[in-house]
Parts: structure tokens; C-alpha cells; sequence
């Protein structure tokens, strides 16, 4: 089994391409659908991050996801507390993942901040997904309204550039899914075929 972790910065299209590789039938794993569940009522934290942020807390009784966001950027203290709650969560369900998965051939994990907790070395390679830094700005602005909002999440995490020389392989999202896709299958061809001998 060899195991490739995605990463890469806030809105550079990660899950456009864990969203590709999925289709092509390969085993994913999403730290951020995994925390989304994990906050989710009835999820293994949603009672401690009910208690931690219950202004966070909608009419329906779910966390507004976006509302921690936002705080996050700019209480240090909060992020520290959750990531102390959510990372050994998330580290667990990922573990349990590869186990479920030890027979197939590739599995991929998408992990938005692999190298700020440090998890590189759980995996074979390391992809990042990449894109410009104006359109990366362009595409966290359409999501989040706010322009500080925006600046905060971009210095919670390492430069993209830092990423991408610690990468393996770099894919660009600014590609048409059509020519990503073809890339990602003659990157995974390539890998398949056997290591030539030495003389």
C-alpha cells in the first residue's frame, strides 16, 4: 500500500482533486469531512466544542463551522485548545482508515495542515495542489466575504511556497479537470511500473 497525502493552502483545490481521485475509484480520506463529522451533533467533540464555543452555537443546536473560523484567526488560544482536541481525533480515524485499506494499492488522504502538525512522515509521498497567489485569494474571498477574515486563515498556515518545495509531485488546480484527471492518471501509470534494475 502506498500512501500519498494532499495538502497545500486554503482554496489551492485540494478536494477538487481528492474529488478526481475518488472517481477513479482509489480509496480518500478527508481530514476536513472527518472534523465536519466530528462536530457534527452526536460526533466524538461536539459536546467539548459545544462548551468551548457556545457562541458558535446555531437555533438547531449545530456548530456554526464558519463562526470558529473566523475566531480561530484570531484567538491563538482557542486554535491551541481545538487543534489539541480535533488532531489526535482526526489522527485516529485516518489510522483506522489504513488499516481498513492495507490490501489496496494506493490510498490518498487530503490533510490541509500535513505539515504544520507534522504527519508528513506517515505517508510515502506528499502532493500538493497548487494555484496562483491571486487566484487563491480570489477563490478565499468568494468563500468567506471578509478581506481580513481572509489574510487571518492565510497566516494561520506555512506558505504555499514552503509546501511546494517540500513536495514530491505538484499539481495545479488552475489546470481544466479534464487535463488534471489525465495528469493524474499518467502520474499513477508511472508509479506502477517496476523500478529499473541496477547494472
Amino acid at each position: 500500500m502506498r500512501k500519498i497525502a494532499l495538502t497545500g493552502g486554503p482554496a489551492t483545490g485540494k478536494s477538487t482533486l481528492l474529488a478526481l481521485i475518488r472517481e477513479l475509484g482509489y480509496p480518500v480520506f478527508s481530514a476536513d469531512e472527518e472534523v465536519r463529522g466530528l462536530l457534527a451533533p452526536g460526533g466524538e467533540a461536539y459536546e467539548k466544542v459545544k462548551a468551548l464555543c457556545p457562541w458558535a452555537v446555531r437555533p438547531d443546536g449545530t456548530l456554526d463551522r464558519r463562526r470558529i473560523l473566523a475566531r480561530l484567526v484570531y484567538d491563538e488560544e482557542l486554535r491551541r485548545t481545538l487543534e489539541a482536541l480535533l488532531h489526535p481525533l482526526v489522527r485516529e480515524k485516518l489510522q483506522a482508515f489504513f488499516d481498513r485499506n492495507a490490501q489496496a494499492e494506493f490510498v490518498f488522504a487530503e490533510i490541509p495542515l500535513l505539515f504544520e502538525v507534522g504527519w508528513e512522515g506517515l505517508f510515502d509521498e506528499v502532493w500538493v495542489v497548487a494555484c496562483g497567489e491571486a487566484l487563491q485569494r480570489e477563490r478565499l474571498r468568494r468563500r468567506l466575504t471578509h478581506p481580513g477574515l481572509v489574510e487571518g486563515l492565510l497566516k494561520t498556515q506555512w506558505p504555499l511556497s514552503e509546501k511546494i518545495r517540500r513536495a514530491h509531485r505538484v499539481f495545479s488546480s488552475e489546470k481544466p479537470p479534464d487535463e488534471l484527471r489525465r495528469e493524474l492518471q499518467e502520474v499513477l501509470s508511472r508509479m506502477r511500473e517496476p523500478a529499473p534494475e541496477s547494472p
